[in-house]
C-alpha cells in the first residue's frame, strides 16, 4: 500500500542486510544497485576497481523518477540509501502528499563509526567507501533531522509499526457492503431509508460517481458521513483517476480526464468537484477485518489470495483487481482455494459474465447487465451473510 520507507545509516551501518533479513528485496531501490546499473565499476589512481562517483545527478534523477513510478502505483517502497541530509528526504515532500503516501525512516544512527568502517572493509573491492566520507556522512547525520513528514523508528519496530493491523468489527449489529453506486443517489437512498445507524458499520465499496445522473448527490451526501467512525470509504478506479496527480499536484481540469468528462462536469456544474476531492481524499485501498469468527477482506477490485502483510500488497490491484476484468470467476475461485473456510472476500468493479453476488467465500457486488441496472449490497450479522439488489434509475450520462 501507500507507503515510503527511508533507510538511514552510514555505509556499514547494516541497511541492505536489513533489507535481506526483512524479505524487503521486492520493494527495494537501492542507490548502489542503481549507480550501478548505470556504470559499472572504474578504475582508480592506484589501480583498484571503485564506484564512479560521476554520475551522482543521473544516479538521483533515476531514483527519483524510479520512485514516482512506484508511487503512480501506490506500490510499498523502501529507499536504501544513507539519506543524510535532511534535503535528501524532503524532495520527497511534494510526492508523498500527492499520491496520499505515510513515510517512514529506518534509523540505524545507533551504529558507530567503528563498527561501520570494519564492516566496510570486508566488501568487495568496489564497494569499499573511504573511511573520511563515512566519518563525514556520519556527522551530517548527527547534526541535520529527518523532516517533520516522516516517521521515524528504530529497525526493531519496522515489523510493528509496519503491519497491516486488522480491526474486530464484532462490536457492531450488523455490518453493510455497498456496491458501485456510480451517481444512483435515488437507489442509495432507497438502501437507506432509515438512516445510519450508529451501532451498524457502512462500508462503501467505491466507484461513488459514475454513470448514473445523480453523482453530484452522491458525492455531496458521502462527504456529509464521511467523518463518521462507523463510516468506511474504499477507493474505486474512478475515485483514482479523479486524484490522479500531475507533475506532483492534483489534477482537476476536466480536459485532463477524458474517460470521465461527463461525470466532472456534472460535479463542477453542480459545485461538487471539490466535494469529490475531499471525498477521494477519505478513502482507502481496503479494509480487512474481523467479525466474531469471520475474517473479511474488503477491495474494489477483488483479490486471489490474501496477502500476509497487507501493507506490501500495491494499492493499483486492490482497485483494479487481480488480472484482467474477464478474470473475475477465476480469482474469486483462487481466492475460495488459497484462503481457510473462516476467510471472506467482498469486491466489486468488475462482473462482465453477470455473476450472481455470492461465488463461493467471495461477494461480488458489481452489476452490469443492462449498463448496471441494481445497486448491490451485503450485510454481514451474527447470523451470516445477506444480499440486496436496488433497482437504479433508468437514466445515465453519457461518458
Amino acid at each position: 500500500m501507500r507507503y515510503l520507507v527511508f533507510l538511514r545509516g552510514i555505509p556499514g551501518s547494516g541497511k541492505s542486510t536489513f533489507v535481506k533479513e526483512e524479505g524487503l528485496e521486492p520493494y527495494t531501490i537501492s542507490s548502489d544497485t542503481v549507480r550501478l546499473l548505470i556504470k559499472p565499476p572504474v578504475l582508480s589512481v592506484a589501480g583498484q576497481p571503485v564506484t564512479s562517483q560521476k554520475i551522482n545527478r543521473r544516479v538521483w534523477g533515476l531514483i527519483y523518477s524510479l520512485i514516482k513510478c512506484r508511487m503512480e502505483e501506490g506500490e510499498f517502497t523502501v529507499l536504501d540509501a544513507t539519506n543524510a541530509g535532511n534535503a535528501d528526504i524532503a524532495k520527497y515532500r511534494s510526492p508523498v502528499k500527492a499520491y496520499r503516501y505515510e513515510a517512514f525512516c529506518v534509523d540505524f544512527s545507533d551504529v558507530s563509526t567503528e563498527l561501520a568502517k570494519e564492516r566496510n572493509m570486508g566488501r568487495p573491492a568496489y564497494e569499499i567507501v573511504p573511511e573520511t566520507v563515512i566519518e563525514e556522512m556520519y556527522a551530517i547525520i548527527k547534526r541535520q533531522s529527518v523532516p517533520s513528514f516522516v516517521t521515524v523508528i528504530k529497525p526493531h519496530e519496522f515489523r510493528k509499526r509496519l503491519q497491516y493491523n486488522t480491526p474486530d468489527f464484532s462490536n457492531y449489529k450488523k455490518i453493510h457492503h455497498i456496491g458501485d453506486i456510480n451517481g444512483s443517489y435515488t437507489a442509495l437512498m432507497k438502501y437507506l431509508s432509515c438512516g445510519l445507524g450508529d451501532n451498524d458499520l457502512y462500508i462503501f465499496l467505491g466507484d461513488y460517481a459514475g454513470r448514473g445522473n445523480e453523482n453530484s448527490r452522491v458525492v455531496k451526501f458521502l462527504v456529509s458521513i464521511m467523518c463518521r467512525d462507523n463510516v468506511v470509504l474504499l477507493e474505486g478506479d474512478n475515485e483514482k483517476r479523479l486524484c490522479r496527480p500531475a507533475a506532483g499536484e492534483k489534477q482537476t481540469r476536466i480536459e485532463d480526464f477524458s474517460d470521465t468528462t461527463g461525470i466532472l462536469k456534472e460535479l463542477e456544474r453542480e459545485g461538487a468537484l471539490q466535494d469529490a476531492l475531499k471525498l477521494c481524499g477519505k478513502t482507502v485501498p481496503c479494509v480487512y477485518y474481523k467479525f466474531h469468527d469471520k475474517s473479511v477482506l474488503v477491495t474494489h477490485g477483488g483479490l486471489s489470495s490474501l496477502p500476509e502483510n497487507l501493507i506490501f500488497m500495491g494499492a493499483e490491484q486492490m482497485i483494479n483487481g487481480v488480472g484482467e476484468p474477464e478474470d473475475v470467476f477465476l480469482v474469486a475461485e483462487h481466492f475460495n482455494k488459497n484462503t481457510n473456510e473462516n476467510t471472506y472476500q467482498v469486491h466489486g468493479h468488475r462482473n462482465p459474465e453477470n455473476l450472481p453476488v455470492k461465488n463461493g467465500r467471495t461477494f461480488n457486488l458489481s452489476d452490469e447487465s443492462r449498463k448496471g441496472s441494481f445497486l448491490r449490497t451485503l450485510t454481514l450479522d451474527r447470523e451470516g451473510f445477506d444480499w440486496q439488489c436496488i433497482r437504479k434509475k433508468n437514466s445515465f450520462i453519457q461518458l
